[in-house]
């Protein structure tokens, strides 16, 4: 076999422009496939990472039909033991109450609807990082009052830190729900639908604006990993009143998201098809021509006596010393490429921002360092290549030896 490698070595450089070609596209196929793939996983990575920590949490607790409808009134009280029992786990790190409602916001002349968020602030900073996202102010203590408003609302509404804002909406079981707050922080949020409508306060002064006293619409877990959530989805719902209470994955929160994302994957990976369809009718044509060419040579060596299986595994061996070069070339000019937009994402500008806050989505362009994107890609050329070594294999085993000779 070692003999068979060294001719197959020397056979791969006595054309060394053709081999070099021949490297020379696969490298550079397999470069952008993963360029492209570590961009198309890293987008996807960070909008559920966003979708999590920025509103669904892993899992939530909710009173069961909150979900298909969101009414203050589908709140619920929970037993304190039981949650302290939750929050123990070890793949819990902390449980995030909250009390979520509409009301309308109104500053001078403006108005819109918004999202009222009751939270904890120590605890939701915990999983969210919201007080990272702070732009303008100071982040909510717990005996708070104030507020916090997501910056496109403010700019909406024309207000700032200081300022004070009218909220007004109803509350638990037809209550009035009003009130003067002022607003403590601006903050710029992860995901533009939530920019444009999303207001802070604590739970506990959201339970006095909608006269819910010790009440809340879920209760969030903040895991330690998304490969738990299965297994904490699972032994919560055993340990709830399942006539009163559902337990709700975040991939269940997200379905849009999720179909989005599976859509635009598979519009990535036959983008990625195409690109190695290209480059399959690359090599292809080279081995052609690389057979054609040495039809004489082939016939000379069988003649003489070398076994047609012998020869075949040659030529076989060169076309993987040629898959292998150019594979390892791929990885190793796409690795410093990934590492670099691993630590500095592309921040997106001009008319991309806009297009991608159309589509609710972060201007943000990050990179994936996924193991399985080298493997995968890796995996599809070398397939390719497999395909193009049956060529000249077959015609070795079919090969005429004396039209060969003439030729």
């Amino acid at each position: 076999m070692r003999t068979l490698f060294k001719i197959a070595w020397r056979n791969i450089w006595r054309n060394k422009r053709r081999t070099l070609i021949t490297v020379a596209s696969i490298m550079f196929a397999l470069f952008f496939a993963i360029i492209m793939r570590g961009f198309g996983k890293g987008s996807y990575a960070k909008m559920k990472q966003n979708a999590i920590e920025a509103y669904s949490g892993y899992l939530q607790i909710q009173k069961k039909g909150y979900w298909d409808d969101k009414n203050i009134n589908n709140s619920f009280t929970m037993d304190q033991k039981l949650l302290d029992q939750f929050e123990s786990r070890t793949e819990v790190k902390n449980l995030i109450p909250r009390l979520e409602s509409f009301s309308l916001a109104s500053s001078g002349e403006a108005t819109k609807g918004a999202v009222i968020m009751g939270i904890d602030p120590e605890r939701e900073n915990k999983m969210s990082g919201i007080a990272d996202y702070l732009s303008r102010g100071a982040y909510l203590r717990g005996d708070d009052r104030s507020i916090l408003l997501a910056r496109d609302l403010a700019s909406f509404l024309r207000i700032n830190v200081g300022d004070t804002l009218v909220l007004f909406s109803s509350g638990y079981h037809g209550a009035t729900a009003a009130g003067l707050y002022p607003v403590r922080g601006i903050i710029n949020l992860p995901t533009p639908e939530m920019n444009r409508t999303f207001i802070y306060m604590t739970v506990t002064e959201a339970q006095n604006l909608f006269s819910a006293p010790e009440r809340f619409t879920a209760m969030a877990f903040n895991l330690e990993g998304m490969d738990q959530v299965d297994q904490v989805v699972k032994e919560v719902s055993g340990e709830i009143d399942s006539e009163e209470y559902t337990v709700m994955s975040w991939q269940a929160m997200n379905k849009e998201l999720l179909q989005m994302i599976e859509t635009d994957s598979a519009g990535g990976i036959i983008m990625i098809g195409i690109l190695y369809m290209v480059i399959a009718f690359g090599i292809f044509g080279t081995v052609l021509m690389m057979t054609n060419e040495r039809i004489r040579e082939f016939s000379v060596m069988v003649s003489v006596g070398m076994q047609r299986s012998r020869l075949a595994m040659v030529v076989v061996l060169e076309l993987l010393l040629l898959t292998t070069i150019g594979v390892i070339g791929g990885i190793a000019i796409s690795l410093p490429v990934m590492i670099y937009f691993y630590y500095n994402p592309i921040q997106l500008t001009g008319d991309w921002v806009e297009v991608m806050k159309d589509f609710n989505f972060e201007p943000v362009m990050p990179m994936s360092m996924e193991f399985d994107i080298f493997v995968m890609q890796a995996i599809a050329i070398s397939i390719l290549s497999v395909i193009a070594m049956s060529y000249p294999a077959i015609k070795i085993m079919q090969l005429n030896v004396v039209e060969g000779l003439r030729s």
